[in-house]
């Protein structure tokens, strides 16, 4: 195989960690960086059985392939080497994973997210993890392409709500200005609401499909193909088409939903990376201000299997305080409270569009270093007088004075001092 330089590099490490009668090893690499090549790089010599989730993985995947279904209904055949493509969907039904590694006790796991559906790490799963490349390295090779990004000007107040309506940001950053010297541009819409992603494409100019995840395998094929194809210009979705989906000529992603941690974010945005003739960059648009949290989509990320599986540098911990017992923690994703076990029920989904202008960011002359202290933390950090007031505001609205000092705590890294409005009460 001609493999690049981190794929042989991967593979090394790979084989080295799989070395042994038993090892459960999960290799990350983002959208774009060819985990299936380098998996087939790593089983060479092996007798392996790739583990898909969805039809279209099966279809993708070489060699023999097994569902998850039906190793869990029993199904067990045998191989050397068990390879699961995008390894954090396994994680859903914990036990009876347990009882399908004691069957495949070698496993190589694959994802660009090594996060579960609710943002927790995959420790259960996995015992090594292996990092094959970063963003960084992908954007030097031209493996991937650089993204622009679209967002509020400030972060919108409801991290579930909209800076604008989806057709009106599409319309103005998604739409050639002149038609007749710039092709119209491909890309996907990403809804939490059927009624939302069917009445965008019904909206938006060119022709324009949805994807739903309860249409039927066919419906859906059918729907694919005339966009592989360029039949269909745009593809709104709810709940579907954030991995397993291969369609280099599309360049714009539309985050019109909430999202609930960056695995997610990752997963949508990489949709629209991969290299294409003519395509010079990838557009972002973020009405939700999902940036603000998880930084720019091709920032390198640092990945754990304990703890927060996924960081970057400018990334807020997810503190949060059980309404049971009143202990605070770092919540990932619906996560249950440490202490009594009260697990936040989830809100129902009300999406509120603030009417926020959007601006691209600009990191034209930036390091990506420099890039990253545009966002509003970092604003915060450089003036000490919007801090201070931002502080007063948030004791004013909060419910309880501590309430307020564990947000400024989740945002700065630090408690508030004196001088920006706080002052601890006596402790005897």
């Amino acid at each position: 195989m001609n493999l690049r330089p981190y794929q042989i590099r991967s593979v090394a490490q790979a084989r080295a960690a799989l070395a042994g009668d038993r090892a459960r090893v999960c290799l990350v690499m983002p959208t774009g960086a060819g985990k299936t090549i380098t998996a087939s790089a790593i089983a060479e010599g092996e007798d392996p059985l790739w583990l898909v989730h969805t039809r279209a993985l099966r279809d993708q995947a070489p060699g023999r392939v097994a569902t998850i279904q039906s190793l869990l209904r029993g199904d067990r055949p045998k191989c050397s080497l068990l390879i699961a493509d995008e390894s954090h969907h396994f994680s859903g039904e914990a036990e009876a994973w347990k009882a399908v590694a004691q069957d495949y006790p070698r496993i190589l796991g694959l994802t660009a997210t090594p996060c579960r559906h609710d943002g927790a790490p995959l420790s259960e799963q996995f015992d090594k993890l292996i990092v094959g490349a970063q963003y960084s390295e992908l954007l030097a090779g031209g493996w991937i392409v650089p993204c622009r990004v679209v967002r509020p000007i400030k972060m919108p107040i409801d991290e579930s709500g909209l800076a604008r309506e989806p057709i009106k940001a599409w319309e103005r950053w998604a739409i050639p200005r002149n038609p007749t010297l710039d092709r119209p541009k491909q890309g996907f819409a990403f809804f939490g609401r059927v009624k939302l992603a069917e009445d965008f494409a019904l909206q938006v100019p060119g022709r324009a499909g949805t994807i739903t995840g309860n249409m039927d395998p066919d419906s859906r094929a059918a729907v694919m193909d005339q966009f592989r194809s360029g039949q269909i210009t745009v593809l709104s979705s709810v709940n579907c088409l954030t991995e397993g989906v291969d369609v280099p000529s599309a360049e714009v992603c539309l985050l019109a939903r909430g999202v609930s941690h960056e695995g997610s974010y990752l997963q949508a945005v990489g949709r629209v990376l991969r290299p294409s003739p003519g395509k010079t960059s990838a557009l972002l648009i973020d009405l939700p201000g999902a940036s603000f949290r998880f930084g720019m989509p091709t920032d390198d990320r640092e990945y754990s299997l304990h703890g927060r599986p996924i960081s970057s540098k400018s990334d807020a911990e997810a503190i949060t305080q059980c309404p049971s017992c009143g202990c605070v923690y770092v919540r990932l994703g619906n996560a249950e409270c440490p202490e009594c076990g009260y697990q936040t029920p989830l809100k129902p989904i009300r999406v509120r569009i603030w009417d926020i202008p959007l601006a691209e960011v600009d990191t034209t002359n930036l390091s990506a270093e420099d890039a990253k202290k545009v966002d509003w933390r970092a604003r915060m950090e450089r003036d000490p007088g919007a801090r201070r007031e931002w502080f007063a505001k948030k004791l004013i609205a909060s419910k309880s004075p501590m309430q307020a000092v564990v947000i400024f705590k989740k945002i700065f890294k630090r408690w508030p001092t004196q001088a920006e409005g706080w002052t601890w009460p006596n402790r005897r």
